[in-house]
């Protein structure tokens, strides 16, 4: 067992446990198509879920308006490193953290990726790990309650992002 000061810190430098999120959406996309949309740039395929990026050479970073963010007042950040291919899959590191309302929402770590599960079928799908803030108290609400806002948000951002690479982009 963990034993926490009274700032919420924990004692003898030992954190919070990792959570582990992972969830998966397929895509009646065929592999090739899907592959050559999500190797684009991230902004031509995350869409509806920005709010402002920042371009580089190696990351995209961009606000997101997120359920869960909103709840606490609270903005988030995304970060895409450069994609990595395989064979049968790309994969982007990504980070979300809090821009704003920082002590009450984590920061997330992990990879979005794309991988072929047949020729005209595409799982899109994120897995990663955060650690709850707020110490020992944050621990016992994110087992509590705000683990479900964890998979929500995970959820919620796989769904619109499968939806932004299914629906084909609108003429101006």
């Amino acid at each position: 067992m963990v034993e926490y000061a009274e700032d919420g810190a924990a004692v003898d430098g030992e954190e919070p446990p990792v959570r582990f999120v992972r969830d998966f959406v397929d895509l009646d996309l065929n592999w090739e198509s899907a592959a050559l949309q999500i190797t684009q740039h991230p902004s031509s395929w995350l869409g509806e879920l920005l709010t402002g990026t920042q371009l580089s050479e190696s990351a995209v970073q961009a606000r997101m308006d997120l359920k869960a963010a909103r709840i606490f007042g609270a903005s988030v950040l995304i970060t895409l490193a450069s994609p990595s291919r395989s064979r049968d899959s790309v994969l982007f590191p990504i980070t979300w953290s809090p821009v704003s309302g920082s002590r009450l929402l984590p920061t997330f770590e992990g990879t979005l990726g794309i991988s072929q599960m047949g020729s005209e079928i595409s799982q899109l799908w994120i897995e990663g790990t955060y650690r709850a803030p707020l110490g020992r108290t944050g621990q016992l609400m994110d087992q509590a309650v705000f683990h479900r806002f964890a998979d929500s948000s995970i959820r919620g951002f796989l769904l619109r992002l499968a939806r932004s690479l299914t629906t084909p982009a609108k003429d101006n």
